[in-house]
């Protein structure tokens, strides 16, 4: 008979770890929680019902002993221990890609350090609290709203995320031309108070009888500052700043500047309410009898109806956007409202994917339809 490699002690602890691994995994299924969780606390936590333990029995060990009790097992301390596993632990989430975008963006995204414990960012702390702290995405529980963009509405909370989105819009300009556009969007928050934002990409048109005709898209930059962020509440301010980089013949190369308020909240059962507010004013570039300014303002409660676990559909979260643009001090004054149903999916790790239909309601000579496709990839 062969013998075997372990000895019965041996082999009844590794059961034992099987076993204990197994509880885990369904303990965190049900609360909802995700691996990458499970990772993270695993990391912070890990020394700390040992530091507990020898604080109670402190008085009845000798210092040898409650050294020694620290030193089993390892050469380090617990903070040191703890540190270099939580690094770790967020390092093996990361797919190569994934870890190509932090590489390359690391001098912008890892300049200040995460804290274990984020702090509520408010107006009565903005000058002294966030600025030197590093932005991590915040644990979602199970019954929580998921914070992430939608499609048009700007959204209130940080995401260090790279995004394309491709819009194809049929009878714009009075019935005159069809328009179709694409746009890349890159997030990367600096800090909890301070994220930038870049938007660039392309716009084709196609007037009735003519070929389509397409140009390079003027480039946005957007810093932005957060307000106010709590559990279940975000509300931030930014400024769009328009430069004319696109090609004029397709309606771009323009200069304009949008400062604009966002704010999200979490109203429970995994409804969040998305708003948006802001005013443009065009500085260069647009045509003769331009209005003086554009208010813009939006609207979206959006539910979520899966857990995020789920394969292929996580977080699947249904979402209907209202959105307005009122022109004022031009020569023909006039508002334009629009709704967009959308859905919003994670297809696999950290990469998601939307789609919506946008139709207007009030100024209908802007367009008849637009279809809305877009997908997602957090880093």
């Amino acid at each position: 008979m062969t013998r075997s490699r372990f000895t019965e002690e041996q082999i009844i602890g590794i059961r034992r770890d099987e076993a204990a691994r197994a509880e885990a995994l369904r303990r965190g299924r049900r609360h909802g929680d995700t691996a990458p969780t499970g990772l993270r606390w695993k990391a912070r936590y890990s020394g700390l019902l040992t530091a507990v333990l020898l604080g109670l029995m402190g008085p009845y060990l000798g210092g040898t002993a409650r050294a020694g009790a620290f030193q089993e097992g390892s050469q380090s301390s617990p903070p040191e221990r703890t540190a270099r596993d939580d690094e770790r632990a967020m390092e093996e989430e990361k797919t190569p890609d994934q870890r190509l975008l932090l590489y390359v963006f690391k001098p912008v995204v890892g300049r200040y350090a995460t804290e274990e414990t984020p702090g509520d960012l408010g107006l009565g702390n903005f000058f002294t609290y966030g600025w030197s702290v590093g932005w991590e995405e915040p644990d979602e529980g199970p019954n929580d709203a998921p914070r992430f963009r939608l499609l048009r509405i700007q959204r209130a909370y940080w995401e260090r995320e790279l995004r394309y989105a491709h819009t194809y819009t049929t009878g714009a300009d009075d019935g005159e031309l069809d328009e179709e556009e694409g746009e890349f969007e890159l997030e990367l928050p600096v800090n909890r108070r301070f994220l930038v934002e870049l938007e660039g990409g392309f716009v084709a048109l196609r007037p009735d009888g003519e070929q389509w005709r397409a140009r390079g898209g003027d480039l946005k930059i957007i810093p932005e500052v957060m307000l106010m962020d709590r559990h279940g509440l975000s509300f931030s301010s930014g400024l769009v700043i328009r430069t004319p980089t696109g090609g004029r013949s397709v309606g771009e190369g323009r200069t304009s500047l949008t400062p604009y308020l966002a704010f999200w909240k979490d109203l429970g059962m995994r409804i969040g309410l998305h708003n948006y507010l802001g005013a443009e004013f065009p500085l260069g570039g647009f045509e003769e009898g331009a209005p003086d300014a554009v208010l813009q303002y939006g609207i979206a409660p959006a539910i979520t109806v899966t857990p995020r676990d789920t394969p292929y559909f996580g977080n699947t979260t249904l979402f209907f956007e209202t959105n307005g643009e009122t022109e004022m001090g031009g020569n023909d004054d006039g508002t334009t409202l629009t709704l967009l149903p959308g859905v919003r999916w994670l297809l696999f790790k950290d990469f998601w994917v939307a789609g919506g239909y946008e139709f207007p309601v009030v100024g209908t000579d802007e367009f008849e339809s637009r279809i809305w496709a877009s997908i997602y990839r957090d880093f």
